[in-house]
């Protein structure tokens, strides 16, 4: 409790130092916020400004939470919720601040109250899936679905005090899957008589009890009309056996008023559903009409009635009454869903009609011929679907069609001839009608298929036809007939289209977002392969310029100031051309983050690192710029104690910014602890984290741990122009500066600080800046992560507040004594850090290494060939040179590491230690040349495995590990110099011979 109060006191201290009259000035400036403000929790929590720590510390985090979520606290589980909750619980109406969970939603109460006994007693989440809710919602209890968790919460105690509820709501999902199930069942209903399909659908309709409490399916007397014919019950739901006045068995259409009768009528007359609802008195002005009605389901009357009369093809088949779910509104939908089934019973129904029709036919045929052209003919008059009668005799041709055949298929009553006929069959699917009708003339049989036509078909939404999905489709079905001694056909068409057209709509949006996605990775690969290469040009030239000026010296015995200063132009016109394009390839790196950022290709992937590595890599990155600007770095480890790409920009900013000041130093501290880094004082003025930016997306990888959160923060002081107070607002938006002046005076794309934002979210964290006018700057990030798997976790990461004003200033006098210290060591993903001073770097671009290797380059650019041979040849390396994959692989027939008799005596084999492997290389790339030399040691035909470094301008993180799967040892990313390559050479033949693989 002592170190709980002294938390408090700190936190207390913090806001003071701010300025601030209470911690909850932090809050949004909402309306939502300032409601929470003016609420008094005294009754259930007490008073805001005396809450503890952790309570403010939760609310804090729920304000800035972008899911609906709600924090119960203490033993009444009284209620904290952010803005967008206020829907989930109800609408703006609904105050529940400051109540416990029981009082605030009784409704729900019986419920949650088991999850929160659950997640109390083990101490962990208790994740729920479409868990059933019914939240009052508009007065009314509505059904409801959620998926949410419900997080332990331990407060200044300790112990677990509360919980943290983000909640989505899956109502939508629920439901439609719900009636998509109905829908689907109905639409398999297999072809039967009319009474049992009716039977069939009646029985599919049960299953679903909440969204059809009550429902009634009538038949009407073919060739009924509004004025004469019968209406009779097929099927009922929540109907009593005896029957109600709402549902009479049999009655008059025209005649009797009873019941639903008029409504039947008006909804036969105007085509469309009737709707009788509570919210306009329709329903009410029944009466007591459905006051019996057994209501399935929640046991609850509907508040809404839909009357929807059933028709297909011009004719009326009957009507359908639906009660609709209790517990929810009828949207657009309930309204669909209802539409949708209608439409499900027309077709199966009409089917079904189609079906006796086809036997009551096929009765009359073996009666008499002019009995069944009149049978015939009438059905065909009034059959909801296409129905022809094809003959042979004289040539195949349309013996008979009705009205329906020729609207669905285009085709016309004037030209009876079957080949005229397959006109309107599309060319692709002409030829297997014509097959299929041949094979009904020869043999008694039944054809199925879908067919293509030539007309065209419009969907309900507009839209290019570019993918045929405005084709129009039948689906035909034909039998063979034998009369006579001869073959005819009779088959029915179906217009088909809606469906066809569906399906390719789910599989064109498929197909076009892999195809974007494809495009988009073509256009970053392109790009970077296309600026990347011209770029290693030029570092290599300028990377060999710079080295002339020794080499003269040791050649030059006369003229030598002529010489000296020709070799001095040329170190510094090299000089030039390194800092260009070290400036241009920063650029580009920021253009292809953008683009990885901008697309959601950008993946964050945890790893094992140690800061002070990271650090001291990125420090040892910009030593060239270092001397060139005279500036002086200091890297500073704060005794609290992974994105390079965020220090790289921001060391990048203060070299440029320092460049042109009297005093050019730059001071680089970090440190890590284990709660999140609060506003930080510094030699300029507060550094405050910027908000996070909106709809930013912390990485999964992020949030697959268990353990505590770890936070290691970065702070880059310079001592620039640094930037006036208006300025500062706009230093981290995209391809925005602090003014106008800035890109004249330093350049810069602008994207810099953006993309250090951009990745400082997405790895849990964020950024600041503080600054003062012609002082200095800092710019400091911070992330979240995690200690390393498998490591005795200690305890001596701090929890307080770091102590970043006295690391950056470096005037202190105890600054050494403190970096010196060895106590409390802290350890960061597994391996102590060593507390010692950061050695002082020296003046190189990179440490020099040592050349003699026996080099086999295998590049397709002869420019990049031709440049890196000669200076691997000046730094003492044997090379030999191949244009692509398979001369590679004749050359590696001469070397010492082939294995071959006609080679053993052969004193002239071209020694071998590395091969560079450029991958984009025509006849053989780099890849396949590098998995056909694998494929040669492990057949023996090498006598040792030999290391392969790929140098490409592919440097996607997938593409370096596809090149490590295809046989790469290394992957050396253009551009870069000869020193760097040759430090690479050495680590990957040191590495090989360390693993020793056999070959």
């Amino acid at each position: 409790m002592g170190e709980q109060s002294k938390n408090a006191d700190s936190l207390n201290n913090s806001f003071s130092a701010h300025g601030s009259s209470s911690w909850t000035d932090v809050l949004p400036k909402t309306g939502h916020a300032d409601f929470f403000r003016r609420t008094d929790f005294g009754p259930t929590l007490g008073e805001v400004s005396r809450w503890g720590p952790a309570l403010r510390f939760y609310t804090t985090m729920l304000f800035a939470d972008s899911r609906a979520t709600c924090i119960y606290w203490g033993p009444e589980r009284v209620a904290i919720y952010n803005e967008p909750c206020i829907e989930v619980m109800g609408g703006p109406d609904a105050n529940r601040f400051g109540k416990s969970c029981k009082e605030a939603f009784p409704e729900i109460w019986d419920a949650m109250q088991p999850i929160f006994d659950t997640a109390a007693a083990t101490e962990h989440t208790v994740d729920v899936a479409d868990i059933l809710l019914f939240p009052l919602r508009s007065g009314r209890a509505e059904e409801s679905y959620f998926i949410g968790q419900f997080i332990p919460l331990r407060g200044d105690s300790g112990e677990i005090e509360g919980f943290y509820n983000p909640v989505v709501e899956t109502t939508i999902q629920v439901l439609h899957e719900r009636r998509r199930k109905v829908l689907e069942a109905v639409a398999s209903i297999p072809p039967s008589p009319v009474g049992d399909t009716l039977d069939r659908v009646m029985e599919i309709l049960q299953s679903n009890p909440h969204d059809i409490p009550m429902a009634m399916l009538y038949s009407l007397d073919e060739g009924a009309t509004v004025r004469s014919g019968q209406v009779q019950l097929r099927g009922s739901i929540g109907i009593p056996a005896g029957g109600l006045r709402c549902a009479p068995s049999t009655a008059e259409l025209g005649a009797d008023d009873a019941g639903l009768l008029p409504y039947l009528r008006q909804a036969m007359n105007t085509g469309s559903p009737v709707v009788l609802t509570q919210s306009d008195s329709s329903l009410e002005a029944t009466g007591h009409l459905f006051e019996r009605v057994a209501w399935v389901g929640y046991g609850e009357p509907s508040r809404d009635i839909v009357v929807v009369p059933l028709s297909s093809g011009g004719r009326m088949l009957g009507f359908y009454v639906q009660g609709t779910n209790p517990r929810r509104a009828y949207d657009q939908a309930a309204q669909r869903s209802i539409v949708d089934l209608v439409r499900q019973i027309e077709v199966k129904w009409a089917s079904s009609i189609s079906t006796e029709e086809a036997k009551m036919r096929e009765e009359m045929l073996e009666r008499s011929l002019t009995d069944r052209e009149r049978r015939l003919r009438h059905m065909a008059q009034s059959a909801p679907i296409g129905f022809v009668q094809i003959a042979q005799e004289h040539g195949a041709h349309i013996e008979w069609a009705n009205k329906q055949f020729y609207d669905i298929t285009g085709h016309t009553d004037t030209r009876p001839a079957i080949s005229d006929f397959l006109e309107c069959v599309a060319p692709e699917d002409r030829e297997r009608a014509f097959s299929d009708l041949g094979t009904l003339f020869e043999d008694e049989t039944r054809v199925v298929s879908e067919l293509r036509l030539t007309r065209r078909w419009s969907p309900p939404v507009d839209e290019d036809d570019d993918a045929g999905c405005n084709t129009a489709w039948i689906l035909a079905i034909a039998i063979s007939v034998f009369e006579d001694g001869k073959y005819s056909v009779m088959g029915y068409v179906y217009d088909i289209s809606h469906q066809k057209w569906a399906e390719s709509v789910q599989s064109r949006n498929a197909e076009a977002a892999t195809i974007a996605k494809r495009r988009q990775e073509e256009f970053i690969d392109v790009t970077s392969h296309e600026m990347r290469n011209p770029l290693t040009a030029i570092v290599q030239l300028a990377d060999g310029i710079s080295k002339s000026l020794s080499a003269t010296e040791d050649t030059v015995t006369t003229t030598r100031d002529v010489y000296r200063a020709v070799a001095n132009n040329s170190v510094e016109s090299a000089n030039t051309i390194l800092a260009c394009a070290n400036h241009l390839q920063r650029v580009i790196d920021d253009v292809l983050m953008l683009s990885r950022l901008e697309s959601q290709m950008l993946s964050i992937t945890p790893v094992v690192a140690q800061p002070t590595d990271v650090v001291t890599n990125t420090v040892k990155m910009f030593d060239g710029e270092v001397v060139l600007h005279g500036t002086k770095i200091e890297v500073v480890r704060d005794e609290s104690y992974q994105s390079m790409q965020i220090l790289i920009n921001l060391i990048s900013n203060a070299i440029k910014f320092t460049a042109s000041r009297a005093e050019r130093k730059i001071s680089i501290v970090y440190g890590a602890q284990a709660k999140r880094p609060p506003a930080i004082e510094t030699l300029f003025g507060e550094l405050k984290w910027m908000e996070s930016s909106e709809g930013q997306q912390v990485s999964p990888a992020l949030r697959q741990h268990d353990e505590a959160p770890l936070y290691l923060y970065f702070c880059v002081q310079d001592t620039g122009p640094g930037v006036m107070p208006h300025e500062l607002d706009q230093l981290f938006k995209r391809f925005s500066q602090a003014n106008s002046r800035t890109h004249i005076s330093y350049g810069g794309s602008g994207l810099g600080l953006y993309i250090c934002r951009q990745l400082a979210e997405k790895q849990g964290g964020g950024v600041g800046v503080a600054s003062r006018p012609d002082e200095g700057s800092v710019f400091g990030f911070y992330m979240e992560t995690r200690r390393a798997d498998g490591v005795e976790h200690t305890s001596d990461i701090s929890s307080h507040a770091p102590q970043v004003p006295v690391t950056l200033s470096t005037k202190r006098p105890d600054l050494p004594q403190r970096m010196a210290s060895k106590e409390g060591t802290p350890t960061v993903n597994g391996q102590p850090e060593d507390l010692s001073p950061t050695p002082q770097l020296n003046g190189a671009r990179h440490r020099a290494h040592v050349g003699g290797y026996n080099v086999l380059l295998v590049e397709d650019n002869l420019v990049n060939q031709k440049i890196l041979a000669k200076q691997l040849r000046t730094a003492k390396c044997t090379v030999a040179v191949a244009n692509h994959g398979e001369e590679a692989l004749e050359v590696l027939k001469s070397t010492t590491s082939w294995r071959h008799q006609e080679y053993e005596a052969d004193s002239n084999r071209i020694p071998l230690e590395v091969i560079l492997m450029d991958w984009e290389m025509p006849v053989m790339n780099g890849l396949a040349c590098a998995e056909r030399i694998r494929e040669l040691e492990r057949e023996g035909r090498l006598t040792r495995s030999i290391p392969i470094i790929a140098i490409t301008a592919n440097v996607r993180e997938e593409q370096m590990v596809k090149a490590l799967a295809a046989g790469m040892d290394n992957v050396m990313p253009k551009p870069f110099t000869v020193s760097e390559l040759l430090a690479r050479i050495g680590d990957t033949i040191k590495q090989r011979s360390k693993e020793n693989k056999p070959p």
